[in-house]
């Protein structure tokens, strides 16, 4: 789907309101985060906006922010979860989430809101 609005594929066609609508099922906090993608799916949502965006983004802060490790040597990091976690390690996952967290800051919306 971010590849789409990428591309320039209008908001309101079938096709994109069918992804937001099957990504925001898919909502961060519903069991295990798979971090990969959470992060495009943030992204595409956060350039659809609308409710999808207001629900998914609800969810994501508090579900990323309780897994964060808040002592110790990896303080500040988040554990390897998901299908991906042997490959991603705690470095990508940790990435992932923070890039998650900080879409507001990185892009520019595509759309009009």
């Amino acid at each position: 789907m971010f590849c789409r609005q990428l591309l320039g594929t209008p908001r309101t066609q079938p096709n994109m309101l069918e992804s937001a609508a099957a990504i925001a099922e898919r909502s961060p906090g519903k069991g295990t985060l798979d971090f990969y993608p959470l992060y495009y799916g943030t992204l595409a949502l956060y350039q659809h906006g609308g409710t999808e965006w207001d629900a998914w983004n609800a969810a994501l802060k508090p579900a990323l922010l309780e897994r964060q490790i808040k002592n110790g040597g990896n303080e500040g990091s988040w554990n390897p979860e998901g299908a991906f976690a042997n490959e991603a390690g705690r470095l990508v996952t940790t990435a992932f989430a923070v890039l998650s967290l900080e879409v507001y800051y990185r892009y520019l919306p595509m759309y009009s809101r």
